[in-house]
């Protein structure tokens, strides 16, 4: 029988501890790694703790760092791990607080998204999406929240700068006809959240589960502001 070799980052921060401890679990087909944390905490570690709640890759909650790289928990399947050596290694996504475990406190991007007023303010007129706008917004509107981008993004460690997920929220204010103001939304991009600090390394499209390509929407509002 294959074994899940796991070892996974343990921290708890109310008592300043912090570990790695390594779990060995038999493999059952169609396992994900929501699934395996799952079975440990049923049956080796009831203290384990990490976020999930849809289980089908629309909430993000799961999200976790995988030998590295933010995936989302519950749709990432563990056989092609158990073709490689050693242990996989999981960790919470980087650059957030820890609350324990892999549970991270997702607050200060949350708190973000309310002071942009991340969500349409509609004109007093009743406008309509054409088509070919709607597609641009396809993108963009796929956003599940679930950090990964944010996470891996090498500039987010600059404290000025707004981020990859909160940028592909804007893109989409800025397209949208129902906008009350879209100039405000470029402002807020550009000196809100510094635009152009942008590295252009491409690492938040290469690890967003969704696709949503937040780095080519990033060089998009970037033509808007000249």
């Amino acid at each position: 029988m294959m074994k899940l070799r796991l070892k996974i980052r343990r921290e708890h921060p109310e008592s300043g501890s912090c570990y790695y401890q390594s779990f060995e679990i038999p493999y059952e087909e169609g396992m994900t790694f929501l699934s395996a944390l799952q079975k440990i905490k049923e049956h080796y570690d009831e203290t384990l703790t990490f976020r999930h709640f849809c289980r089908a890759g629309i909430c993000g909650t799961c999200t976790i760092r995988i030998n590295g790289f933010p995936k989302l928990a519950c749709k990432e399947q563990v056989l092609p791990y158990l073709l490689s050596d050693g242990d996989v290694l999981l960790e919470p996504l980087r650059g957030f607080k820890v609350i324990r475990d892999l549970a991270i406190d997702n607050q200060n991007v949350i708190s973000k998204l309310k002071e942009l007023r991340a969500w349409i303010k509609e004109k007093a007129v009743e406008s309509k999406i054409p088509p070919t706008v709607s597609k641009k917004l396809e993108s963009a509107a796929d956003c599940i929240l679930c950090f990964a981008c944010q996470s891996y993004c090498p500039q987010v460690m600059e404290e000025e700068y707004a981020g990859p997920l909160i940028f592909a929220k804007l893109y989409r204010f800025l397209e949208d006809p129902r906008e009350e103001n879209p100039q405000v939304r470029l402002t807020q991009a550009i000196k809100g959240g510094n635009l152009y600090h942008c590295l252009s390394c491409n690492k938040c499209n290469h690890v967003c589960p969704k696709e949503v390509q937040p780095a080519t929407l990033i060089r998009e509002i970037m033509t808007y502001g000249g």
